[in-house]
């Protein structure tokens, strides 16, 4: 009787054993703690435009993110979400780094001063869309 316990528990250390073993080995698992990417985008401005293939930046949560500006005019840029603001003067490269930390699809807009007391905002330049890990 002492020797099928025995083997019963024996069996079933095995097993977790073994599970554990294959979640470790498996393809396509997430591991938390992974690496994440440093990215670089060298973004143009022309006439307050983007080229159309530079809309939409995507990254992976927890990646450094490196957005590059230049413009032909001065302006004004705000990344919504992250609250980062930079003038851009022409011939004059302005950086905004960030770790993208949260998800979702943050635009960065022109600010446009309205009057004394605030500012408005243009349509999205850019969309930078942060996708979970």
């Amino acid at each position: 009787m002492n020797r099928i316990i025995y083997a019963r528990i024996w069996i079933s250390l095995l097993r977790q054993c073994f599970l554990a073993l294959s979640l470790v080995l498996a393809p396509g698992v997430t591991v938390t703690g992974a690496r994440a990417d440093e990215l670089t985008f060298e973004l143009r401005i022309e006439r307050g435009q983007l080229p159309t293939n530079k809309r939409l930046i995507r990254v992976t949560q927890g990646d450094v993110v490196k957005l590059r500006w230049s413009s032909d005019r001065p302006i004004a840029l705000h990344l919504h979400g992250y609250d980062i603001e930079r003038k851009i003067e022409p011939g004059v490269i302005a950086e905004m780094t960030f770790t993208a930390r949260a998800t979702g699809r943050f635009p960065v807009q022109e600010h446009q001063a309205r009057s004394a007391s605030g500012h408005t905002h243009g349509a999205p330049i850019v969309q930078v869309e942060v996708l979970p890990r």
